[in-house]
């Protein structure tokens, strides 16, 4: 199974998918991750800790298909950590043309949402979601979820932000997407996560509780069994 987390211009896409993968493994999934993001940073965040669940390859590559894909251990979970899609568009292409589950990170804010759905330059990200169909077998593009990041304590926000998201805008003729219900909080452990161990419990409940969803909605195997 291989898991693509996309973003828009924003911030917080790699910390969630270190911390993601820190949470299949004490789940008891077989994890591998793939950087596909030019900075590198989830690349160095596991050559930096001694407690990172798993090996990084580096993948930022546009024939990722073609040349990491085929190579993966699919008995297990594979998670890709993908670069802003804006900047990377022909990455993101060959990642959307194989991934089987796709996690946006945006936060609940107005830039961050005006990125996703009306960005200045670039295709927005349900479009290049949209048109990876063409290149899949099914015809289909792959299941896609948003992930709402760094929600502020008290905020009406996040569920405003959602209900957007859900509703196509307010005039509700853009793109319609399905929200999570787990919602990552804005906690300074969390933002200066990357580059750090995991033992602390700001870093793992929010995590538990993605892994956890993502398992009633069907999308994780059982543990021990086939992915």
């Amino acid at each position: 199974m291989l898991i693509a987390s996309l973003k828009p211009r924003t911030m917080g896409g790699t910390t969630n998918t270190g911390l993601l993968a820190y949470a299949l493994a004490r789940a008891g999934h077989k994890v591998t991750c793939y950087d596909a993001d030019e900075s590198l940073q989830l690349a160095a965040w596991q050559r930096d800790v001694t407690d990172f669940p798993c090996q990084v390859h580096v993948a930022d590559t546009p024939a990722f298909a073609e040349t990491i894909y085929p190579d993966m251990d699919h008995s297990g979970i594979n998670l890709v950590d993908a670069g802003h899609a804006e900047n990377h568009p022909d990455i993101v292409d060959s990642i959307l043309e194989v991934a089987d589950l796709v996690i946006v990170t945006v936060s609940p804010t107005k830039p961050d949402y005006e990125r996703l759905t009306k960005p200045e330059r670039g295709t927005t990200l349900a479009k290049v979601i949209r048109r990876s169909g063409a290149l899949r077998p099914s015809g289909l593009p792959p299941t896609t979820y948003v992930l709402l990041n760094r929600c502020q304590a008290n905020s009406g926000n996040p569920k405003k932000y959602a209900g957007l998201l859900r509703d196509g805008g307010k005039s509700g003729k853009d793109p319609k997407w399905t929200v999570l219900s787990t919602r990552i909080p804005r906690r300074e452990k969390i933002a200066d996560a990357v580059g750090a161990p995991c033992d602390v419990p700001e870093r793992k409940a929010p995590y538990d509780a993605l892994v956890t969803e993502l398992t009633k909605l069907g999308h994780l195997p059982a543990v021990g069994g086939t992915a």
